[in-house]
């Protein structure tokens, strides 16, 4: 395995997401910005305001941000939703009254998207309340609640490869969940696993697993789909990895390191 350093000076960043030009996506909570690094090193940056978290594109390249309305010590206030990214101008598909967190594109072409609802300490959970999930068309940005009782500061999505299942991360309770997807909404919610040593983020789907970003714990962690942990890969003291996605060769992983400001490469 080798750790190498792509971009700094991203600020308490999020994303990432790999795009068709080579180019990777990696949102800003605290700057307010998405940031384009190109394959030959260069950052091209579009304001979006508030705290961009996470992001997902699609097969053309755009690129879809769970604004969350500059929690978490974002940038400033904006309103909570869902925006798009097409030229290089950004503009809202969708508002949100929440906090939306992170999304990824479900089985019926729809974003889905997390949503703690109420800002407040992740790592206390005081004043939390049952976190959302939101389904929004992309098309016409109409959004509807598709889970209303979730768990506290629900974070990464992924859908599980068959399309009948959504593996979800709760932060506060350091949680790896599923639920089942039956009629468009999200049922049976079970604990498939406990984090140890570590709170959950954002997560991404691959052919060995689960990957989470485990941020107090300074690392990533792969689950298989029966929730037993796989393997682990230790991301630097004090790097706090947010969210993770699988490479443009489909053989590593790009990592936020969010407390230093960084986008990595780990080549597994």
């Amino acid at each position: 395995m080798q750790i190498t350093t792509l971009a700094t000076g991203l600020g308490f960043c999020e994303g990432p997401v790999a795009l068709p030009d080579g180019s990777i996506a990696v949102a800003s909570i605290s700057l307010g910005c998405v940031h384009f690094v190109r394959p030959d090193g260069s950052v091209e940056v579009v304001e979006v305001g508030g705290g961009a978290n996470g992001l997902v594109a699609d097969a053309d390249g755009v690129v879809y941000v769970a604004q969350n309305g500059g929690a978490w010590h974002g940038s400033g206030p904006a309103p909570g939703g869902v925006q798009v990214i097409r030229d290089g101008r950004a503009a809202y598909l969708c508002e949100i009254d929440g906090i939306p967190n992170d999304l990824v594109f479900g089985p019926d072409g729809r974003l889905w998207v997390t949503d703690p609802v109420r800002e407040f300490g992740w790592n206390d959970g005081v004043g939390a309340v049952p976190g959302r999930v939101h389904a929004v068309d992309p098309a016409t940005g109409a959004s509807e609640v598709v889970l209303e009782d979730g768990p506290v500061f629900p974070n990464g999505l992924a859908f599980t490869p068959d399309g009948a299942g959504l593996l979800l991360t709760a932060t506060t309770g350091a949680e790896l969940w599923h639920y089942d997807l039956a009629g468009g909404r999200l049922v049976n919610g079970r604990i498939l696993a406990t984090i140890r040593d570590g709170h959950p983020d954002g997560m991404t789907l691959t052919e060995r697993g689960a990957w989470v970003a485990t941020t107090s714990g300074h690392r990533l962690d792969l689950f298989g789909l029966d929730g037993a942990l796989l393997d682990s890969v230790d991301t630097g003291a004090g790097s706090m990895p947010t969210n993770v996605c699988p490479d443009h060769a489909g053989t590593g992983l790009y990592v936020t390191a969010s407390l230093r400001g960084r986008l990595l490469h780990v080549r597994l």
